[in-house]
């Protein structure tokens, strides 16, 4: 119980953190334009406010451990990707496999491969059938 507590606490901290991210990088919004006087520029005022701390409850241990699942989480859609793309029958995907290209073909090397596709490419057609 208290395991499936603290990996939802993680988790809430990780989108936490994925949020604060995603605002510090996305610019400002731009306004409208309008007839209506522009109000007076407030930069100085935003400019010593910078330095300023932030109150949290959590500690260097919580943030070490948001990050942590924020880089497994990362590595896991980079090995997804990778697996995606291994599902996938395009010429990428032949070339970067070797076990895949053996597997699928028989053929010795990516190279035979490519031949034979230029060879039969001019005869290869495709029929659709409509539907009724």
């Amino acid at each position: 119980m208290e395991l499936k507590e603290d990996q939802q606490r993680q988790s809430e901290c990780a989108e936490a953190l994925l949020d604060l991210l995603q605002t510090t990088e996305s610019p400002e919004p731009t306004q409208p334009q309008s007839d209506s006087p522009q109000p007076e520029d407030t930069s100085g005022i935003l400019n010593d406010q910078q330095d300023a701390g932030c109150q949290t409850d959590l500690t260097m241990e919580d943030i070490e451990r948001m990050e942590d699942v924020l880089r497994r989480n990362t590595t896991e859609l980079g090995d997804l990707r990778t697996k995606a793309l291994d599902t996938k029958f395009n010429q990428e995907s032949f070339e970067n496999n070797e076990e895949k290209k053996t597997f699928y073909t028989g053929l010795p090397n990516f190279l035979v491969l490519l031949q034979v596709f230029q060879l039969c490419e001019p005869y290869i057609t495709l029929s659709v059938v409509p539907l009724e």
